[in-house]
């Protein structure tokens, strides 16, 4: 009988500790989880605003100001009476440009240089 209870209690120790294993791995696994769900979280956070961001630059893309000035701008097209000016700042810089031409070679590369 006194063999028994011994057995048991070894038993009964051993289980415990094999349960108290389990148990502190699940911990640990949880743990390493939370981590991970906090970097996922802050990534959704910063994808999500980078979407509103998206979002928004797309509705202002789409818009008809929007697409009125590219035309301005890039494709250089007018509204219909409107007058095009074009400022010419070169005709200030032929002027010196004949000077300059006048000046034989090795001056005007010394004036480039120095």
């Amino acid at each position: 009988m006194l063999k028994f209870k011994g057995m048991f209690r070894a038993i009964v120790f051993i289980a415990c500790v094999v349960i108290g294993t389990g148990i502190l791995r699940s911990i640990s696994t949880l743990s390493q989880k939370k981590g991970i769900f906090a970097e996922r979280q802050q990534v959704l956070t910063l994808l999500t605003e980078k979407n509103r961001q998206l979002q928004e630059d797309l509705r202002e893309a789409t818009s008809a100001a929007f697409v009125e000035q590219a035309a301005r701008d890039k494709l250089g097209l007018v509204r219909e009476g409107e007058t095009v000016v074009i400022m010419d700042k070169s005709q200030g810089a032929n002027s010196n440009k004949a000077t300059v031409q006048k000046l034989p070679p090795w001056k005007q590369w010394w004036q480039l240089f120095f």
